[in-house]
């Protein structure tokens, strides 16, 4: 099983935006999509999207692109909760998979590509995490080795993979961009507004 799949956390209750920053217009299509477009021109199969209390809407949002959208009942938990229903839904089916968020709509297919040829390289040399930084800040997307999924299957509370992250540094190679506009996450109104005014990348 060599095929790398692609997990895309969409549930969060985006509460410093004050209102369901997935679906906030930027450049012409919902938030979400672009990390979506992103995991499906990299080739990554499958694409799992994980929503909570908006999960039809994002299906609506997507319905013309591979990808599958499933419902975390348990989105309120945070975003734990919705890392391990997405790597629940695609364990059985991938030898490794790759975590997006939601509001970091810039990354490019070059960056996705990037990681996945590190990782076919470094897997040899037992690397089992891969992970972008950009202008030298760690971000996503972050490709996990199926070997790390039960561990991530272990966090609890809002908090990511970071703690995983920690516990596998030996086992963890970064991959360098310049690019800092690709890094950004789009949480407030303020950063909306800012990044919609842009041109489009």
């Amino acid at each position: 099983m060599n095929d790398i799949g692609a997990i895309i956390l969409a549930a969060g209750m985006s509460k410093r935006m004050g209102q369901p920053k997935q679906f906030l217009n930027l450049h012409g299509k919902p938030m979400f999509r672009h990390a979506v477009e992103t995991a499906v021109h990299s080739g990554l199969r499958p694409v799992v999207v994980v929503g909570g209390e908006q999960t039809g809407l994002l299906k609506e949002h997507i319905r013309d692109l591979p990808a599958i959208v499933i419902h975390n009942p348990n989105f309120a938990e945070g975003l734990s909760s919705s890392l391990k229903a997405g790597v629940k839904a695609i364990q059985d089916k991938v030898s490794a998979a790759f975590i997006f968020l939601a509001d970091q709509p810039f990354i490019p297919v070059t960056v996705v590509k990037r990681l996945r040829e590190s990782y076919e390289i470094a897997k040899v040399k037992n690397i089992k995490i891969i992970r972008p930084r950009y202008a030298s800040v760690p971000g996503h997307p972050v490709l996990f080795d199926a070997e790390i999924f039960p561990e991530l299957l272990c966090i609890e509370g809002d908090r990511g993979a970071q703690q995983v992250i920690q516990q596998h540094l030996a086992e963890l190679q970064y991959v360098d961009f310049d690019n800092p506009l690709w890094g950004v996450d789009i949480d407030t109104p303020e950063e909306w507004q800012s990044y919609s005014r842009r041109n489009q990348i």
